[in-house]
């Protein structure tokens, strides 16, 4: 997409990002727009060139707003059907038509329209994407689903939020000349709703826009009761009991000691990630299977459903 395309696609671009409420810029490579919000920020690039997007979809771009700094997410416009990028949100031909519609109403009755609410519920934080969220990939179909679960019925897809969570600690304790490490890193998901725990890594999770006959669940556990919680699994699994001997005289005496990391050590990074799950309702049970991992849900996400 070059020249006089690229052109007339990034001022629609431009456009539907205003009415949505951003402040759009034009920028030099490696992307064609920014545009900041409230609570957010995006990057564009308008290609349909292989190598422009590739190079596009493999990095970061963070902004710094005040004191803090945060991540900004990114906006693929591309009108190669066959195009991949597994860390943006793609608009095609469909998407630009829809959200040009919408600017367009929006501004012949004066007001801002939101880019995400295909989602049945407003997403918190940085969750949040242009019609789209942060998830885990539908690696498991709807038919296998209703096969693992050993039950006849329809399959509902609901995104289940997981607070996706990096710990790493660093130190050491010596005692009696024994020198103890805590130096960790380990990547979890918390599930923001039951508590319950999956592997997971960020890398994992793709932005996308989402089904329209999808449900997407809010949290209940808060980001600080994830991190606090995960901070405090990884002190309890680094914590060691060593014991020393010691001799006075003709006695011999064993000591032991308890040394845990410390918390100043300790640092985290907390991102909402969505999982995909399958919902199938028989005729006396529900059951749940997780849509990325294949596994049947031992904890259900609400009351009535069948616990294995």
């Amino acid at each position: 997409m070059e020249g006089e395309m690229r052109e007339r696609t990034q001022e629609i671009v431009t456009t539907i990002l205003e009415s949505a409420g951003y402040g759009v810029e034009c920028a030099d490579e490696p992307f064609d727009l920014s545009a900041v919000g409230d609570r957010d920020c995006y990057v564009v690039l308008i290609s349909d060139d292989a190598d422009e997007i590739g190079n596009f979809d493999g990095r970061r771009f963070r902004i710094r707003q005040g004191e803090e700094i945060g991540e900004c997410q990114k906006i693929l416009v591309t009108f190669d059907a066959g195009a991949r990028a597994e860390n943006c949100t793609i608009w095609g031909e469909e998407e630009i038509a829809r959200y040009a519609g919408e600017a367009a109403l929006a501004r012949i009755f004066g007001r801002t329209f939101s880019l995400g609410k295909s989602a049945k519920t407003s997403l918190p934080g940085n969750a949040m994407s242009m019609g789209g969220i942060l998830h885990l990939p539908v690696r498991v179909s709807d038919r296998n689903a209703i096969s693992i679960s050993g039950t006849r019925g329809e399959a509902h897809c609901r995104f289940v939020p997981y607070w996706c969570c990096h710990c790493t600690s660093s130190g050491s304790q010596t005692v009696f000349s024994r020198r103890v490490s805590f130096d960790a890193d380990r990547w979890g998901g918390l599930n923001a709703i039951n508590g319950s725990k999956m592997e997971m890594k960020l890398s994992d999770a793709i932005n996308s826009t989402m089904p329209e006959d999808c449900e997407v669940l809010q949290p209940k556990i808060a980001k600080e009761e994830a991190e606090n919680q995960t901070v405090n699994d990884l002190i309890t699994e680094l914590t060691q009991k060593v014991r020393f001997r010691k001799e006075e005289g003709d006695a011999i005496f064993y000591q032991e000691e308890t040394l845990k990391p410390d918390r100043r050590n300790i640092s985290t990074e907390i991102t909402l990630v969505y999982v995909p799950v399958w919902e199938i309702e028989g005729k006396n049970r529900i059951v749940e299977v997780n849509a990325y991992t294949g596994e049947i849900l031992a904890m259900p996400m609400d009351e009535g459903v069948e616990i294995f």
